[in-house]
């Protein structure tokens, strides 16, 4: 059985498919047969990143919510160990779906007030399926007042934050662009940084930790 990580929000623009992209040719990378499952009708994103790569993993496949089971097997016969779900920001039945088959749901969230609105009615799905779950801080300046105030504010609705965020870094743009992950743009710039130690965090959990701060957490909504 492979894990199963469900990038999640119902924020358009909080960077999801960043998120599951990047993650998931990093762990290509790395050795562990990986998939991405794009189930966003509507931006494709994943898919059409895929079409534009040349290496051989991660295996991307598109499909519709109503057929996520036979998607995930599809990947685990194409050999599979990870499989990372990418959703659409506004189809709840899609997001619901793909949050009820996840071993940790992932919540890209931008320090922004809007941003940060969203994340209950995120949150509240997740609650719903009893899913481990952890807000990635994207988009950041660490130093900002901003990110310290809604580091704070998340914080506050009971849901652990990842201990590695995203930056600004130009280099996630120039990767997808180019059909890429940032840690082979380059290896050893910031954004490849970032992703890498996100990834061992998240290996750790799914993979060697019986106890890690993700499994420990019982998300909660509480409205802002």
């Amino acid at each position: 059985m492979s894990k199963i990580i469900t990038v999640a929000s119902k924020k358009g623009g909080a960077g999801k498919s960043t998120l599951a992209i990047n993650l998931a040719a990093a762990a290509s990378a790395a050795d562990i047969p990986t998939a991405i499952i794009d189930l966003d009708p509507d931006q494709q994103a994943a898919s059409k990143w895929s079409d534009s790569r040349t290496a051989n993993g991660p295996i991307v496949l598109s499909a519709v919510h109503t057929r996520l089971q036979q998607a995930i097997a599809d990947a685990e016969r194409g050999g599979a160990e990870l499989v990372l779900l990418d959703t659409p920001a506004f189809v709840e039945s899609i997001i619901s779906a793909a949050i009820g088959v996840a071993d940790i749901v992932l919540i890209p969230c931008r320090a922004t007030g809007q941003d940060i609105q969203y994340l209950t009615s995120t949150i509240d799905l997740v609650v719903a399926k009893q899913k481990p779950a952890a807000v990635v801080l994207n988009s950041i300046e660490s130093r900002l007042a901003e990110t310290e105030q809604a580091t704070a504010l998340i914080e506050k609705l009971g849901i652990t934050i990842a201990p590695h965020h995203l930056s600004k870094a130009v280099a996630y743009h120039r990767a997808i662009t180019a059909g890429l992950g940032v840690t082979e743009l380059d290896p050893t710039g910031k954004a490849a940084q970032e992703i890498l130690s996100l990834l061992a965090w998240i290996s750790r959990l799914l993979y060697l930790s019986t106890d890690g701060e993700v499994e420990q957490s019982q998300p909660r909504s509480v409205a802002l």
